[in-house]
């Protein structure tokens, strides 16, 4: 049977270096964040091997809820083909991160890195919260321009095969 993780949303309790991210449709199409609910397998629920993120030697998902991707440290039991059995962590009516969630993690532990410099001079926090939202500009970038790579490798095979044919 799989428990629960730690909570949803503001009720949320950090478990490891990673934090949560806040949801942005723009972003996260660029990332390529898709959800699914775990489905029920005889050993538990199973999620894509894909969901999974190594943070630290420790298997971690994020789930979204509302307003945000929560990340959270599971158990994880046999793999199933392409899926992971999940022992413990999550439940049946969580949805969780099943694409995208390597691009999450690294927002989460880039998010990290900046709020330190907010708290440590709060005379100047306006300041640095201009520079902690500004910290997260390159990562769309990177994926629009991963985007642009995928596409034009695509454009090349498809003239490749008309030219082999």
């Amino acid at each position: 049977m799989a428990l629960a993780h730690v909570g949803h949303g503001d009720e949320f309790q950090q478990q490891g270096d990673a934090r949560q991210v806040q949801r942005n449709a723009e972003s996260d199409g660029l990332l390529g964040v898709a959800t699914a609910r775990p489905e029920q397998g005889p050993d538990g629920l199973t999620v894509p091997s894909t969901a999974l993120v190594d943070a630290d030697g420790k298997p971690l998902l994020f789930v979204q809820t509302e307003t945000t991707y929560d990340p959270v440290v599971v158990k994880t039991g046999a793999n199933q083909g392409d899926s992971v059995v999940v022992t413990e962590g999550i439940d049946p009516t969580d949805d969780v991160v099943i694409s995208g969630a390597l691009s999450l993690y690294a927002e989460s532990l880039k998010s990290q890195q900046a709020e330190p410099a907010v708290a440590d001079n709060k005379a100047g926090a306006q300041e640095d919260n201009k520079t902690a939202s500004n910290a997260g500009l390159p990562v769309p970038a990177l994926a629009a321009g991963g985007v642009v790579v995928l596409a034009a490798g695509a454009i090349w095979l498809s003239r490749r095969k008309k030219t082999d044919a």
